[in-house]
């Protein structure tokens, strides 16, 4: 786990408490978050917005690759929808760390619905030598 006031931080994203993304975890190069789909996360069709996706992706990758404490941010995020899931369904959202050093990162995000697999990522960050509470 990492420290409670930046796991606090890293959940407090206003954006994602908009969607009801939570996030249920972050360790170092880790995050895991679950929406449960409303009828506010359909498209004209009544099929999940691919944008819902990923916007999940984004905010786990963010916490992911914010979870060592300092300023991470994205420069480019590819995404495979894969499958869409119906109003009901959790949407479960992982990301792992691929690759870190000390200027850049890269990130696996998936996302299933029980066994269904939504979609996949691929996302990468610079790093910035600021911390992300201040001086720590």
């Amino acid at each position: 786990m990492i420290d409670e006031r930046l796991f606090d931080h890293l959940a407090g994203d206003p954006y994602a408490a908009d969607l009801g993304v939570r996030l249920e975890e972050i360790r170092p190069g880790y995050a895991r978050a679950v929406l449960d789909i409303e009828p506010r996360h359909t498209n004209a069709h009544g099929a999940l917005h691919g944008g819902v996706v990923i916007a999940l992706a984004d905010i786990v990758h963010a916490a992911a690759s914010n979870s060592h404490g300092t300023v991470a941010v994205a420069v480019e995020v590819h995404a495979e929808l894969l499958a869409t899931a119906g109003v009901g369904a959790r949407l479960v959202c992982e990301g792992s760390e691929l690759a870190c050093t000390r200027r850049t990162g890269v990130y696996r995000i998936e996302v299933h619905a029980g066994e269904t697999h939504v979609a996949t990522c691929i996302g990468r960050v610079i790093r910035r030598d600021t911390p992300l509470l201040g001086s720590t």
